[in-house]
């Protein structure tokens, strides 16, 4: 409301009520002090507040959520591999293949496909986020280190030891009767 429009109405401009100011970067701990002090000063109050602090729950809710579908699909891929590949099983199998060798090729498939996965998951998502926030950058940070850690680094180790854990058994092909 402007000077004129307060005196054309009859109302008195007094100083009340809340004041906000946005910055564009945070400010550091020094700047924040100096802000206080003079605040107290003139009997004021600050409070400051980092917009990305309260998103911390949902990136990691929105991490494990993303993390557990990725899962299931590559699980779901890799079984199709292993049954696509069942004859290059058997064949392994017959030549004296142990069931180390079996579950080190399901577990080296599942982790590579993860780490691929994440990786280009990851950098998609950078590019896009950034095909987006082409005026202000500055939206995406700071960077979710953890929450992309856990994905790059958490997500083909987790597929890596599920596929050395699920995959060790003979194919039933192999339990065919002989014929005499």
């Amino acid at each position: 409301m402007t000077a004129e429009e307060l005196s054309r109405r009859g109302w008195e401009a007094v100083a009340s009520g809340r004041w906000l100011i946005e910055t564009r970067e945070a400010l550091s701990g020094d700047q924040l002090d100096t802000v206080r002090e003079l605040a107290a000063g003139s009997a004021l109050t600050i409070e400051s507040r980092d917009r990305q602090q309260g998103l911390t729950r949902l990136r990691t809710s929105a991490t494990a959520l993303g993390m557990a579908l990725a899962l299931g699909v590559l699980a779901m891929t890799v079984g199709l591999i292993r049954s696509e590949a069942a004859v290059d099983l058997r064949t392994l199998t017959a030549t004296g293949a142990s069931s180390s060798t079996r579950r080190t090729l399901t577990a080296t498939t599942a982790g590579g496909l993860a780490l691929l996965g994440a990786v280009l998951g990851i950098a998609g998502a950078y590019v896009v986020l950034t095909a987006g926030h082409t005026g202000d950058l500055d939206d995406l940070t700071p960077i979710p280190a953890r929450q992309l850690a856990a994905i790059a680094i958490g997500t083909p180790l987790v597929a890596s030891i599920a596929g050395w854990l699920l995959a060790g058994r003979e194919p039933r092909v192999l339990a065919r009767q002989q014929i005499e």
